[in-house]
């Protein structure tokens, strides 16, 4: 009972998280919030960072841009020039290793800050610098009073005074700004992206939605059996696609049952007439009566009417054992075709007066259940002995297999429809002989069509 219990919360679970069983506008939703939570919990720490860095490395670059146009000679030890003096964003001072003394500094009036920031935020580094001749700069960074000062040393030259330095400092006022600027502008561009990208989606849920409703409709419609209009996609993608397959099948289903109406009509009277001819005429011989002069000429006529039913029963049995058939495992040994054709015809001749004229390549071998075959080549050949004048001629090579009957052409619009279900032909018996041969083709990898020739018909069947 408790694995029970915690089965169904997991199932519940989940049946919670799959997105297959919300709405496609509460689907929208879900992923846009999740995308949105996405872009604010991951993608803006990321840009936050990156545009950090991008700033550190603009003040650095500042600094550098700023040392190396400095308008002075660090070794005459005079002031910084007036213009120097008024820089505010930048400071710079000048430190010799020998009297391990800052000499001059500009950017400040408060005389202690350059030792101060020398003791807190660039020291260090400057020690580094002195102690290892192989550094001639350094870019970092340092803390003083709750503000972050980017900085640069660089060696400037070895002279007999001792080794001299310049050091200078940008403070992070100026990179506060523009952190400001910057991501004040980026969140509203993200935020503007956010609303557009909602939009589209709520725009392209309902163009989802509409046409996904009228085909729920039409569905329903024939589900009901309702008379209703063809269903008008007017698109090209996947969903028209659907909507022009649904439209297709009602097409098919309406014909197949107009087809199959009709067939079972066709079955009543084609049943209803032998058993009822049996009846009588059995009836009658009780009575010592034979309607067709004697006893062995009545006889037959029951036993030609009782072969009528039997075939008719047994085309609706295989006809059901085909769809079964295919329904399983199906066999794809190859077999001789041309030993299987020369022994069905042999077995058919005495049948019927046709000429039938074979031309057969040896080797040809198809694929499936011999016995099936078998019953293929029976139909096409009975059926071509209803209609033709004088000859079948049966061709075969490799992967292609052609009967013709010198008979009258088929009519044109019921060539794509002679192979379908319960289709019955001006001659034909039952409406089921070509449809056999149409499901067994289909279930082997084969296609057959029917092609008016210039005199008769010809069933061609090749290999898709």
């Amino acid at each position: 009972m408790v694995e029970d219990t915690k089965e169904k919360k997991k199932t519940g679970w989940r049946r919670y998280l799959s997105l297959k069983h919300y709405s496609l506008i509460r689907q929208l939703i879900i992923v846009f919030s999740s995308l949105a939570i996405i872009f604010i919990v991951v993608i803006m720490p990321l840009l936050d960072y990156n545009v950090k860095s991008i700033i550190a490395d603009q003040m650095y670059e500042d600094l550098e841009f700023s040392q190396n146009n400095l308008p002075y000679d660090l070794s005459s030890y005079g002031s910084f020039p007036d213009e120097t003096k008024k820089t505010k964003r930048i400071i710079h001072i000048f430190y010799r290793s020998k009297d391990n003394d800052i000499m001059r500094y500009v950017g400040y009036r408060e005389r202690d800050m350059p030792q101060l920031l020398y003791t807190y935020v660039y020291g260090s580094d400057l020690k580094v610098i002195t102690n290892d001749k192989s550094h001639k700069t350094i870019e970092n960074n340092g803390i003083y009073d709750g503000k972050t000062y980017y900085y640069r040393i660089t060696y400037y030259k070895q002279s007999s005074l001792g080794s001299d330095y310049l050091i200078s400092l940008i403070s992070e006022d100026y990179s506060a700004d523009l952190l400001s600027a910057i991501s004040n502008r980026v969140i509203y561009l993200q935020y503007v992206f956010l609303i557009v990208i909602a939009i589209v989606l709520i725009i392209w849920g309902f163009s989802l939605i509409r046409p996904l409703n009228r085909i729920k409709k039409y569905v329903d419609g024939i589900k009901n059996r309702e008379d209703q209009e063809d269903l008008k996609m007017e698109r090209d993608d996947e969903i028209g696609i659907v909507g022009d397959a649904i439209v297709s099948m009602n097409h098919e289903i309406t014909k197949q049952e107009k087809a199959k109406e009709e067939m079972i009509h066709n079955i009543s009277h084609d049943l209803k007439t032998p058993i009822a001819l049996i009846k009588n005429y059995t009836e009658a011989m009780k009575d010592d009566i034979y309607p067709y002069g004697d006893k062995d000429s009545t006889l037959n006529v029951i036993l030609e009417n009782a072969d009528r039913l039997e075939h008719k029963v047994k085309s609706l049995l295989y006809l059901n054992r085909l769809d079964y058939v295919e329904s399983e495992e199906i066999s794809y040994d190859d077999f001789d075709m041309k030993e299987l054709i020369q022994h069905t015809i042999m077995q058919m001749r005495s049948l019927n007066n046709f000429n039938i004229e074979m031309n057969l390549e040896d080797g040809v071998r198809f694929v499936g259940n011999p016995d099936h075959w078998r019953v293929v080549v029976e139909n096409i050949v009975d059926n071509a002995s209803r209609y033709a004048k004088s000859v079948i001629c049966i061709t075969l090579k490799k992967d292609l297999m052609i009967i013709y009957n010198d008979g009258e052409p088929i009519e044109e619009d019921k060539i794509e429809d002679l192979f379908d279900p319960y289709v019955k032909g001006v001659k034909g018996q039952f409406g089921l002989g070509l449809s056999i041969v149409a499901k067994t083709c289909s279930m082997y990898g084969y296609k057959v069509e029917a092609r008016n020739e210039a005199i008769g018909v010809s069933f061609i069947f090749t290999k898709e």
